[in-house]
């Protein structure tokens, strides 16, 4: 059981990495910044 933890952990960080990387060039080509999508354009 302890090893199955330990895969599923490791297994997460390419996952979060992907993610993240994902997220990022999404903003990048859509424009704007994350604070103006949450904020909106006011704020």
């Amino acid at each position: 059981m302890k090893r199955y933890i330990v895969k599923r952990l490791l297994e997460m960080i390419p996952t979060t990495f992907g993610v993240l990387v994902l997220t990022f060039v999404l903003f990048h080509v859509v424009g704007g910044s994350p604070a103006e999508v949450v904020l909106g354009k006011n704020a």
